[in-house]
């Protein structure tokens, strides 16, 4: 099931428009409505707009994915802006497009981040680089007894899941290896989260990722 969040009737009939015969929607107009269908509904994914009332922007992402984090939350903004963006999927969301994105377009990216994929412009791509060279002085900087304690709060299966996020293994590829359901990869990952303390898919894969250099 989708959600779509804005008090705009008109962004709600455009996606609806775009997912007609694909996923069974849900609306809601206020935050507080948001809220409980979060807590209640667990969407697969949420199509946030950014100015839906008392969310505070982005600022308000991390606390809505904590209300439910198996859902994968596409934040929807009128201007494409790379610091923007790239705090949205620091903070947890899965994709982040324009609102008046192509219908085909917004139907792919609901598509793609419900597979365990991120959407995101190609602008973004440097960025996102970035912040994984600056992980990497970080780490780098850090005791070396230091660097790996998070990662040894895992189980060994979790271990292995975070390392195949590293990887870029979508939810379904990593189902399939394990011979498990996306269901128990998706609570394992919630897991994850928690004891690394990462708020999404896109931190856990850098951290990981950034790992795996700093131990070839």
């Amino acid at each position: 099931m989708v959600l779509v969040a804005s008090p705009n009737p008109g962004l709600r009939r455009r996606c609806r428009a775009a997912l007609r015969g694909t996923s069974s929607l849900q609306e809601v107009t206020t935050r507080a409505a948001l809220e409980r269908s979060m807590a209640h509904l667990k969407p697969a994914v949420l199509l946030l707009d950014i100015d839906l009332p008392m969310l505070d922007g982005v600022g308000g992402v991390r606390a809505i994915h904590h209300l439910s984090p198996p859902t994968k939350i596409v934040l929807l903004t009128s201007t494409l802006d790379e610091k923007e963006g790239l705090s949205a999927l620091k903070a947890g969301a899965r994709g982040y497009c324009q609102k008046d994105t192509e219908s085909a377009l917004l139907k792919k990216a609901v598509q793609m981040v419900r597979k365990g994929e991120i959407w995101a412009g190609r602008n973004l791509i440097p960025h996102l680089l970035e912040e994984l060279t600056s992980l990497t002085e970080r780490r780098r900087e850090a005791p070396p007894g230091d660097r790996d304690s998070r990662l040894d709060r895992l189980t060994p299966r979790e271990r292995e899941i975070a390392h195949l996020i590293g990887g870029g293994a979508s939810n379904k590829e990593i189902a399939s290896r394990l011979n498990v359901t996306e269901g128990t990869v998706k609570a394992h990952l919630t897991a994850i989260f928690r004891k690394i303390g990462l708020s999404g898919r896109l931190q856990l894969a850098l951290f990981v990722a950034e790992h795996m250099r700093l131990t070839r």
